[in-house]
């Protein structure tokens, strides 16, 4: 029970902490947790800007992350730990999805990782993207790291919180009214 708990409180912080990430990416990425230790399948939303065709994908996963199967509509094929989608080329300014299932080492370090993508034109043109997810800690995690994670976590929250109560207090007592007047 406790190691769930611990598991749901560190996503949730991790996702908050990582959050400007997926903002500054183009390939967006369902869910972008990963866990430790575990198997995920991703989904990637791929649009293509460019006033080109865009002919295939191609997703390179860090040391740490095994690529284990590719899929969606496209033709897949993964080697040397990189998945290559081709297929029909993707008009300009239209989407296409892909699915990825990725291993993650019990030892993969906890927090923001970086898949490296790129979408692939005619005649060797690409455009490169990082696609950015969270490591969250397996069930499997050591207790004292869990208890010192947990502890942490809810040291970062009760900060949060108590540095907002105090700047609702000061922006009041500013204008000049008494917090009891509000």
């Amino acid at each position: 029970m406790g190691n769930v708990r611990l598991t749901m409180l560190t996503a949730v912080c991790m996702a908050v902490l990582a959050a400007a990430g997926p903002a500054a990416s183009h390939i967006g990425v369902t869910p972008g947790l990963l866990v430790a230790g575990d198997t995920q399948m991703l989904s990637l939303s791929v649009h293509n800007d460019l006033d080109r065709p865009m002919t295939g994908l191609s997703v390179m996963a860090p040391t740490g992350v095994q690529i284990l199967r590719a899929g969606g509509n496209w033709e897949a094929v993964i080697e040397n730990g990189v998945a290559t989608w081709s297929g029909e080329p993707l008009a300009a300014n239209t989407g296409a999805s892909f699915e990825l299932d990725l291993a993650v080492d019990s030892s993969a370090p906890v927090g923001p990782l970086q898949l490296q993508a790129e979408q692939l034109y005619p005649e060797g043109g690409s455009l490169p993207w990082p696609i950015p997810v969270t490591v969250v800690p397996g069930t499997g995690a050591a207790e004292a790291s869990s208890d010192a994670t947990y502890v942490l976590a809810l040291a970062l929250i009760g900060v949060l919180v108590l540095a907002s109560i105090g700047a609702v207090a000061w922006l009041k007592r500013r204008r000049g009214r008494p917090l009891q007047e509000q």
